[in-house]
């Protein structure tokens, strides 16, 4: 019977369309409506990443007591123990700022996966009554985002995303400072008047300086509709990074390598004041193979992915929960890459509330000027 399971498992992973984000695949999400308490101090955003990362810790190990993962088991294997040496190092880090007697700081400072999930299935069967609510609701949400991550490594490397590297080049996110963090978007420009205008006027406003990956079909057409100049202007304090030609996998699409050649040449024509190079990839659906990666390192280029998904293409997110699910994942991955879309609005939504929510944790956004 576990056999059969397996096997079955095995099957729906692999009829899974290439394009790994599927329109129809159900992702994790949550509105993190539940913490009792504000994150505007260090302290404050220690406490609830221990909390956060507890409950990620709990809802991998029982993801590992099942045995059940679909895919590539070697694959698997590895991810499993980068992502227990991340959440060690992680839960470490939160209990830094510690103080007698406060939450999820009991005992030795965890060393090891085993002691940290010992650690945290111990902290929240002692949970305050105040903290039952949050619990009930992240809970669901950390087991559905372990799947997600299983599912990717399950694929790779048959269908390569963020999951893993594919070289040491690659970066991710992990790269950061401990509470530092890089906003990104895909698949811009929008035409006039839309989601990228009003981020990066979202953005300048609040003295952040981001990174676009725009494709090469958006920016012809948005090029065709103003001009070089103002292009250029749009971008204004931003970073312009390619996304391809065309949002196809840039793993199996052999039109991929002609296709950035082309598209990079017209895309350095409008790169922002201040960029004179372009430096950044990023593939659409994060699918690359060693071929592209190489065809970068001659161009002077680096191949960049993120860490931290919002999801925000999909149609059961909302600006809220896109806001919550960046939030949890904040306080669990501690550093990173942050993917949204300037093509959709939701990433309009769920910035204010992540910077509000975020002012005075010791939180730094990155200037994607120093990438």
């Amino acid at each position: 019977m576990h056999l059969l399971l397996r096997l079955t498992a095995l099957l729906c992973v692999f009829l899974l369309t290439p394009a790994v984000h599927a329109a129809g695949l159900k992702v994790s999400l949550t509105e993190r409506s539940r913490w009792p308490t504000r994150l505007d101090s260090p302290e404050a955003f220690d406490l609830a990443s221990r909390a956060e990362l507890a409950v990620f810790v709990e809802a991998m190990a029982e993801a590992d007591a099942r045995d059940d993962a679909p895919g590539d088991a070697a694959s698997v294997a590895r991810w499993k123990e980068g992502m227990r040496e991340v959440l060690v190092e992680n839960f470490a880090r939160a209990r830094e700022t510690c103080a007698d007697g406060a939450l999820l700081c009991e005992g030795p400072v965890p060393a090891s996966w085993e002691a940290l999930v010992v650690a945290s299935k111990e902290a929240l069967g002692t949970l305050p009554a105040e903290l039952a609510p949050w619990y009930a609701e992240q809970k669901g949400f950390h087991q559905g985002y372990v799947y997600e991550l299983v599912r990717l490594a399950g694929l790779f490397p048959q269908v390569t995303s963020e999951i893993l590297p594919l070289d040491p080049s690659e970066r991710f996110g992990l790269e950061l400072p401990d509470r530092s963090f890089l906003l990104t978007f895909d698949d811009g420009p929008t035409p006039k008047g839309g989601g990228t205008d009003k981020l990066t006027t979202q953005l300048r406003a609040e003295g952040i300086h981001a990174a676009f990956f725009v494709l090469g079909n958006s920016h012809e057409a948005r090029r065709k509709e103003t001009s070089v100049k103002r292009l250029r202007a749009l971008y204004a304090g931003m970073c312009v990074g390619s996304h391809g030609q065309e949002h196809r996998s840039h793993a199996t699409w052999a039109g991929a390598l002609p296709g950035m050649q082309t598209f990079h040449a017209r895309l350095a024509e409008s790169l922002p004041e201040g960029q004179e190079t372009l430096k950044l990839f990023r593939p659409p659906y994060g699918q690359r193979n060693a071929e592209v990666l190489q065809a970068l390192a001659r161009m002077g280029m680096r191949n960049m992915l993120w860490n931290i998904d919002s999801q925000d293409w999909h149609a059961s997110n909302s600006g809220t929960k896109a806001a919550g699910r960046v939030l949890s994942l904040m306080l669990v991955w501690r550093r990173g890459i942050i993917l949204f879309h300037d093509i959709h609005p939701k990433a309009t939504e769920a910035l204010p509330r992540i910077w509000r929510e975020t002012r005075g944790s010791g939180v730094r956004w990155v200037d994607c000027r120093e990438q």
